[in-house]
């Protein structure tokens, strides 16, 4: 990724009023998978330092799903260069729409924590890896694998912890509806190299090539996702009973995620994942990027 001026932005759940509004509230009941269900927090329960840390990780949250957004809009792209299926470019561009109606949510959240329901983010959009030198198809499998196979697996993992902890209704209520969509987003990779095994079987060059390539990809997402533990008090009953989690569950997360689930979920297709996870490292010129805060 090379380096990109930022654009400062406050993002929020402005609408337009008028008919754009009413087409995406059609859209919106006619693809979410749950209904929400508790529509008001309370606060009285908790104490204000447990609310005050909640607010700020669904304020990250909204501003990291609003960002998520653009990459499956880049993705879809990318599917069709590698002329893939009709069904595969359109749910992938479903999956960008569920990360804007994501983005509400979140910002419905943040509000019932008592923020504005808007945050100020950095609203430039950071373009995919080209992988120079590999074919379209190529190219298209392994964007796929890293942001959904990897990246979204591990964030369907997160939020099965986090819901599985989680004690209030209203935040429990909300990340349910997120892992709803967020499901599919993470069975999508597995999915496409499926449908894709015909060509992989014919090009065996290219399984060498995505195992090679794995080799990196394993090591950035180790870097974003899978950092240092950070030094950091206890979690009280409350914050737990909000859903937050420590760095060190986070990261005991991934990498029982990485090695139990994606690691042996990528081998089914030939492509030696453990190989590459055994010996991940940057190649020459990788870069890490920053850390989401999420």
């Amino acid at each position: 990724m090379g380096l990109m001026d930022p654009i400062s932005a406050v993002i929020g759940l402005a609408l337009t009023g008028n008919t754009i509004e009413k087409e995406y509230r059609a859209l919106d009941e006619a693809i979410r998978r749950t209904e929400r269900l508790v529509p008001e927090f309370d606060p009285k329960t908790y104490d204000a330092r447990a609310l005050a840390r909640a607010l700020d990780s669904w304020e990250r949250r909204m501003v990291f799903e609003h960002r998520s957004t653009t990459v499956f809009a880049n993705l879809a792209v990318q599917l069709f260069e590698a002329n893939a299926s009709l069904d595969a470019k359109t749910v992938m561009l479903r999956m960008a729409q569920d990360e804007v109606r994501h983005t509400e949510t979140c910002g419905q959240v943040v509000i019932g924590l008592g923020g504005t329901g808007e945050v100020a983010a950095d609203v430039a959009v950071p373009p995919l890896a080209s992988h120079r030198g590999v074919s379209p198809e190529e190219r298209a499998l392994r964007n796929v694998i890293y942001t959904t196979s990897m990246s979204e697996m591990v964030a369907i993992a997160m939020l099965v912890d986090e819901l599985d902890q989680t004690k209030d209704r209203f935040l429990r209520d909300a990340t349910r509806r997120l892992l709803a969509d967020e499901v599919l987003h993470g069975q999508f990779g597995f999915l496409y190299l499926e449908a894709w095994r015909p060509w992989l079987d014919a090009h065996p060059d290219v399984k060498g090539s995505l195992g090679r390539y794995l080799t990196h990809a394993f090591k950035v997402i180790e870097g974003v996702l899978g950092g240092p533990v950070q030094a950091e008090a206890p979690l009280s009953e409350d914050e737990l009973a909000l859903g937050l989690h420590s760095s060190a569950r986070g990261r005991e997360i991934f990498y029982e995620t990485m090695e139990h689930a994606i690691v042996p979920g990528l081998e089914r297709f030939g492509i030696e994942a453990g190989k590459a996870w055994k010996e991940r490292r940057l190649l020459e010129g990788g870069t890490v990027p920053e850390r989401p805060r999420i």
